[in-house]
């Protein structure tokens, strides 16, 4: 059944293509044929092509893909601008690499058999064309991702060489930039995972494309890196301007990346291309350092760092010297309750404010100066002394900074010991696997 059908469609994108005609005359050929808008988009959703006479539906826009409930084989619901809109959906992929997603707009019931047969014989034909298109875009970066790699490791040391290389890509090093890097937490290599990030940077393009050709995006594992072109004015005009694209990323994900959480760092901004590599390392050092900032949001700023920034990099085995001599003793006394440790962290994090630590302890406040004085007799100090104040913060910043540096590492081991069917079977949030039956 269908086969005559079957072979004229064939024989009608075979044409297509021979005669010069892209993955876009391939999807207005079909949409002839079968007389139903087709809409064909990258992984993430990003539409490539479409034929919907629908004037919010353009390339580069994204598409909403949600399951029909109930749910019905194949059949997916997309919202087209305001529309929804019924739709038969294809998956597009060779060799386990997806390439994008095939929509058949508002196929009817009666038709459903024989539209599944007719775009599951073309199918073969689109990943041929998608595949092309992936390699000549792959060449192109595979050299634009070398230079950025050398310029984000600082491993290129002449001004004149980059400004004169970055401009083959439209890139313009003569102004500052500033880098923000978009990390996907809990990001597991050889998992979906790397089609969270593919739809993250998707987002992240489609807001900052209309701003500047010169903006710079880059993907690597678990970080979607954003080197943006600062114009010379206010540092406070400057964050605004970076708080509005990463105010709108974050909107964006909240709404099509479910159940996973996005951190951003951000670095100062640098004159010099050859000190960018330091806006990057520095955003990288936010974003590790935003998950001990309990309270301030997805987003940390290097420069509002405090003296974290100073001890993340510092040598482990003198910080843990430094943390020892200023609190060992008191630890030591406290090991059954610990409840003196907590007391004078609490204190420490309400600024010293006997009533405000006194609340939050659901503590009376002689109970609490009760216990401030056995801390200054165990240490030997006292906490009206501001230098000791100012000690006793680093030693706690110092506790909590290789906790969590130790967890990082722990968590990575994991990550790399993890077995193959083990990471392939984690379930993700955002990418159903649809896929039609022949």
């Amino acid at each position: 059944m269908y086969i005559e059908e079957s072979l004229q469609l064939q024989n009608k994108l075979l044409t297509t293509l021979v005669t010069g005609g892209g993955l876009k005359e391939l999807v207005e050929s079909l949409s002839n044929f079968i007389e139903k808008g087709v809409i064909i988009t990258n992984p993430s959703y990003r539409v490539l092509h479409s034929t919907l006479s629908n004037e919010s539906l353009k390339p580069g826009d994204s598409l909403d893909v949600l399951a029909l409930n109930p749910p019905v084989p194949g059949r997916v619901l997309i919202l087209a601008g305001e529309e929804g809109l019924e739709a038969l959906a294809l998956e597009l992929s060779h060799d386990s690499k997806r390439l994008g997603f095939l929509f058949i707009c508002n196929p009817g019931t009666d038709d459903d058999h024989r539209l599944k047969v007719l775009t599951h014989q073309a199918r073969n034909l689109y990943v041929i064309e998608m595949q092309k298109q992936e390699e000549l875009l792959e060449t192109g970066r595979h050299y634009q991702d070398a230079f950025l790699f050398d310029l984000f490791y600082g491993n290129m040391e002449d001004n004149e060489d980059i400004i004169s290389r970055a401009r083959l890509w439209g890139w313009d090093f003569a102004q500052p930039y500033v880098v923000t890097v978009f990390e996907l937490e809990d990001y597991e290599a050889y998992s979906e995972d790397h089609y969270l990030v593919s739809s993250l940077y998707d987002i992240i393009q489609s807001i900052v494309q209309p701003l500047d050709r010169s903006v710079i995006l880059m993907k690597k594992n678990e970080e979607v890196i954003l080197a943006l072109p600062i114009e010379e004015k206010k540092r406070r005009d400057d964050k605004a301007f970076i708080n509005m694209i990463i105010n709108q990323v974050l909107a964006q994900v909240d709404e099509r990346i479910v159940s996973r959480r996005v951190r951003v760092g951000t670095g100062r901004k640098y004159d010099q291309p050859t000190e960018l590599f330091r806006s990057y390392q520095e955003a990288k050092v936010a974003v590790k350092l935003s998950v001990l900032l309990k309270g301030k949001g997805n987003m940390t700023y290097f420069r509002d760092l405090g003296v974290e920034r100073i001890l993340y990099n510092h040598d482990k085995q003198e910080l843990l010297e430094f943390y020892r001599e200023i609190l060992a003793d008191l630890e030591a006394q406290d090991k059954q309750k610990n409840e003196l440790v907590e007391t004078l962290e609490n204190y420490l994090s309400h600024h010293c404010d006997l009533k405000a630590t006194a609340t939050a302890l659901f503590l009376h406040p002689n109970s609490l100066r009760y216990r401030l004085k056995r801390i200054e007799e165990i240490l030997d100090v006292n906490l009206e002394d501001f230098d000791i104040i100012v000690a006793l913060i680093i030693a706690f910043k110092i506790k909590h900074l290789i906790g969590f540096k130790e967890k990082l590492s722990a968590t990575i081991y994991r990550s790399s010991k993890m077995s193959a069917l083990a990471i392939v079977m984690r379930p993700v949030g955002y990418y159903p696997l649809w896929r039609m039956e022949s």
